[in-house]
């Protein structure tokens, strides 16, 4: 039986205490903390993945610009994330650093929807009928172009520099998260439960990043400003959806959840709550003796005399001022002692020796990092999954729309569903088979490794596609596929100078105008009416088209040669299969990086991993997939003016094949990272691994000392 002594100085029976229990406050912090987690990743994982092709439309961006837009939040979070976890974990105070950064993301949030508020006053011209049918149909008295009435198009290119500056301070706002709130619930509940709550966080990141697809679906088929053309339908190129509402809901939210977190718990409430729980750890800790009181100093034990002192003095411990504590809060080997601290005094260093030490800490325990074998190969994989992960997620929505020709709001939909129930079951799935079979370090390595050599399989099976439509330049001439050499994109395949026709020259059509159009009888995709010699539109409906027999019908967009709905199904579940199995791994990615490393480095190791994976997966990933989508494009347009070029053409099979393979191969070096931090753990075990060996060892020993002891 143990002991402690209350500072009514009572003598409590500690077996009278449940160590399972969480305080309310702990609860509170918990689903908050939850609910930043899943505003931040609807945000920034799933609405700005989900509006790159808007952006495209709205701010006249190339796919470079809008893949730089991705990357330059990785680019800061190499730098903030680290430090944030350093500084934050040494303050102790992590619920208010996550409450500070949550009212940053509000500003980076309000920072993005800016753009909107410019475009209103100055940039994009009015969508007035008589324009748009000046412009795209046959007008054989022609006298303006697109570039006559957009003089403010250079305007609009350059607010994308507004779109970087918003997530550079996203980046900043963000850091705490992965960092300091995982260690956070380390924290706050006890080791079994612990896994569950971290389960359960990331699940609910996972299910904001498909509520941030699904919600900006829905405001995508809204208009972006209040007024529009009747005439004006999603199924129009010239549709821009109004994707500014889900930033401004955004910016909102977190400023509602950073006030709670200041009301719940910050400063001197949230210290004496933490010495409360510890105080909890340590009368159920066989390891804590009380000394007796006169020993050393001939007074009674008091509040503002306890000081836990660590066994290993090499351990780092903090100083509370609220209870003249000092604290190791990663050791469980501490004892009692009553010291005299009225002579205490702080000693006082120099800037540079701080600075010095800081760094000699750092550079220490980066190399303690990169030498350990079994943090190493799962940081690895991680930087796999990483890139793999980003670069689909960033052109997943562009892949659909473009290889099953379905519309911006639908495919952000697809993939909503596909991220929302894939993280929904699969992430605590991951979190109970932890749980349930109570796994260490290496059985989590080795779970990790069998499930994602079978996703690399099922990867193979989005080679599924559907055949490309015909785009036509002209009447009677289709668009030729340009060969795949090093330098096919340098000119448009469409110019104006090099198609030789008779109705275009009649109508006096601007090339640089991409609406295509169907022309129902020969099954064939125009680049725009103009071509055909249309004249006339009616509700989606083009009419008197000189270029074509009386009575014949051409529609509004790409003609559908075939149906592909079957395709569209099973690469759908394919990848639903490929994201749940992804998620499986989740937590036990996470145990196994933390049981690798001793308990006192676990924040740092965080968010030096959290740095590999952005330096190495994230900020390369956006590119390398827009790249390999670049090479798959069959059809280069001249952009708005003259002074960009635009991909309106894909070759679906090659596109379908390039990334089903890329997926495939990332896929299997992650297994292989796996494999390697599994056998590192079968040649050094965890301190799990060697405390329930211990304790085993220890339990087979009592019966034959109890027997001992009666002989």
């Amino acid at each position: 039986m143990h002991h402690i002594v209350s500072e009514d100085d009572i003598i409590v029976d500690s077996s009278t205490i449940k160590s399972n229990t969480i305080s309310l406050t702990a609860k509170m912090i918990f689903v908050l903390i939850c609910a930043c987690n899943m505003v931040q990743n609807a945000i920034v994982g799933g609405s700005n993945n989900a509006i790159m092709t808007t952006l495209e439309t709205g701010f006249y961006m190339t796919s470079t610009e809008t893949g730089l837009f991705q990357s330059v939040y990785e680019l800061v979070a190499i730098f903030t994330y680290p430090l944030v976890g350093y500084f934050g974990d040494r303050s102790g105070r992590k619920v208010r650093w996550i409450s500070i950064s949550m009212g940053i993301l509000a500003g980076g949030f309000l920072v993005m929807s800016f753009p909107h508020l410019l475009e209103s006053k100055r940039g994009k011209p009015p969508l007035d009928p008589r324009i748009v049918d000046h412009l795209s149909l046959c007008n054989p008295n022609r006298t303006i172009n697109v570039c006559t009435i957009s003089n403010n198009l250079r305007f609009l290119s350059d607010l994308k520099y507004v779109f970087y500056l918003s997530n550079i301070i996203n980046a900043c706002g963000s850091a705490a998260l992965p960092t300091l709130a995982v260690t956070l619930i380390e924290d706050l509940f006890p080791p079994e439960k612990a896994p569950i709550a971290q389960g359960i966080f990331y699940a609910i990141g996972g299910i904001g990043i498909g509520l941030g697809f699904l919600a900006t679906s829905q405001f995508l088929k809204v208009y972006t400003y209040i007024k529009k053309p009747l005439w004006l339908t999603p199924v129009y190129s010239e549709w821009v959806g109004a994707w500014w509402l889900v930033y401004a809901l955004g910016t909102c939210i977190s400023l509602i959840l950073c006030l709670f977190l200041c009301i719940f718990d910050i400063g001197d409430r949230r210290s004496k709550y933490l010495i409360q729980q510890k105080d909890t750890q340590n009368a159920l800790n066989p390891s804590y003796l009380l000394l007796s009181p006169t020993k050393n100093t001939g007074k009674e034990v008091t509040a503002s005399d306890r000081v836990l002192f660590s066994r290993t003095s090499s351990s780092t411990t903090n100083l509370s001022s609220s209870a003249n504590v000092v604290s190791n809060e990663y050791l469980d080997d501490e004892i009692i002692v009553p010291v005299d601290t009225s002579n205490m005094t702080c000693s006082t260093t120099t800037t540079f020796t701080k600075l010095k030490e800081f760094l000699d800490d750092v550079f220490s325990l980066i190399r303690h990092l990169l030498l350990n074998l079994r943090f190493m190969g799962i940081t690895c994989c991680a930087i796999i999954e990483a890139l793999l992960i980003k670069g689909y997620l960033a052109f997943l929505s562009k892949h659909i729309e473009y290889q099953f020709r379905t519309t911006s709001s639908h495919s952000s939909v697809y993939i909503g569903v596909i991220s929302l129930f894939s993280v929904i079951f699969g992430t605590p799935l991951g979190a109970f088979c932890v749980k349930r079979f109570d796994m260490n370090g290496r059985q989590c390595a080795k779970f990790c490794c069998i499930i994602l050599a079978i996703s690399a399989v099922i990867f193979l099976g989005l080679m599924l596609h559907c055949r490309e439509p015909t785009i036509g330049t002209t009447h009677s001439m289709p668009v030729i596929s340009t060969p795949f050499d090093d330098d096919f994109y340098d000119e448009p395949v469409i110019q104006a100078d090099l198609i030789d026709k008779p109705c275009e020259e009649t109508c006096r059509c601007d090339m640089n105008i991409y609406e295509p159009v169907c022309d129902m009888k020969n099954r064939k995709t125009y680049q725009n009416p103009c071509l055909l010699g249309c004249k006339r539109i009616l509700k989606g409906q083009y009419t008197d088209c000189l270029c074509l027999p009386r009575n014949s019908t051409v529609f509004v967009g790409r003609c559908k040669e075939r149906k592909c709905t079957i395709n569209l199904m099973i690469t759908l579940c394919g990848a639903f299969i490929v994201v749940f199995m992804s998620c499986c791994v989740i937590v036990p990615a996470l145990k196994c990086v933390l049981h690798s490393v001793e308990p006192t480095h676990r924040a740092f190791s965080l968010g030096f991993k959290s740095t590999m994976t952005k330096t190495f997966g994230y900020l390369p990933g956006t590119i390398l997939f827009g790249a390999i989508i670049d090479r798959t494009c069959k059809t280069w347009v001249r952009g708005t003016c003259g002074f960009k070029y635009q991909c309106k053409h894909y070759n679906n099979k090659r596109m379908a094949i390039s990334l089903a393979l890329l997926g495939c191969g990332f896929r299997s070096l992650s297994a292989l990272f796996c494999a390697i931090s599994w056998y590192a753990y079968i040649r050094k075990p965890d301190l799990q691994e060697k405390k329930r060996t211990s304790r085993q060892h220890s339990q087979s020993l009592m019966p034959e000392l109890t027997e001992t002891v009666d002989s």
